[in-house]
Order: C-alpha cells, then structure tokens, then sequence
C-alpha cells in the first residue's frame, strides 16, 4: 500500500500528459481544418459562387458583397487548409486566387461595377469547376 499514492501519482501525471497532448493536436487540427469541415466549405463555396452570380445580374450590391465576402472567407480557410497540408502548388495556388477574386468582386460590387463584379465571380465559379476533380481531398468511389 505504500506504493499506491506513487502509482496513483504517476497515472494522474501520465492521464494529465496525454490530455495536454490531446489537446495540443486537436486544436492544431482544427485550426487548419479538418476534412469534414473542408468539405463544408466546399458546399458554401460552390452555393455562394452560383448565388453571387444571380445577385449581380439583377444589380443587387448588398447581396452580391455579402456572397463575395462569404467566398472571400471560405477561400482563406481553404488557403490555410492547403497550407497546413504543405501544400505549395496549384491547390493552394488556386485557394489565394479564389480569395482575391472575391474580394474583388465585394469592391467592384460595392462601387456598382457589376459587370467587372460578374467577371470576377465568374472567373471564381470556372476555377470550382476546373480544380474540384483534381485537388479534392476526399475522392468518390
């Protein structure tokens, strides 16, 4: 019985460490994004994308902008997505691109440049389409 306070001691540590380590990695994963949460924001990407493109043939600024921030959004948490995967290439490339045609098409939205707003969120929705297949990170059966 001398032992136990050790042992309990020694298991109380140890069930600390793993915890913290835990703990560690999970918030390192979440901050770049997991999986799951990538393919979140790959359906938000692709609804915002179709729908920014209707707001801005019917000349609705506030709409639009709100569409290309939310896109501007997605796109940075898909750039650091790429990044935390080391990913240097097109992917990433791709996610930097998306992010500032999007803040673009807020600004050109925002000044009443609709037609330049819908080349740049065109530019974006042909961009989805041309690297979806390539750089998805969960592929279909």
């Amino acid at each position: 019985m001398a032992g136990e306070p050790q042992a309990v001691s020694r298991s109380i540590r140890r069930a600390v460490l793993i915890l913290g380590l835990g703990a560690s990695l999970l918030a390192q994963a979440t901050s770049a994004g997991s999986i799951l949460e990538f393919d979140v924001w790959m359906q938000k990407i692709d609804r915002h994308s179709q729908t920014i493109l209707t707001h801005l043939k019917r000349h609705d600024a506030p709409a639009a902008v709100a569409d290309a921030k939310a896109l501007e959004h997605f796109y940075g948490l898909m750039e650091r997505f790429y990044e935390a995967r080391g990913e240097h290439d097109d992917p990433l490339l791709l996610s930097y691109d998306g992010r500032e045609r999007a803040a673009a098409a807020a600004r050109q939205a925002a000044q009443g440049d609709f037609d330049g707003a819908f080349e740049s969120a065109l530019g974006i929705a042909r961009d989805c389409r041309a690297c979806h297949d390539r750089f998805k990170p969960i592929k279909s059966l």
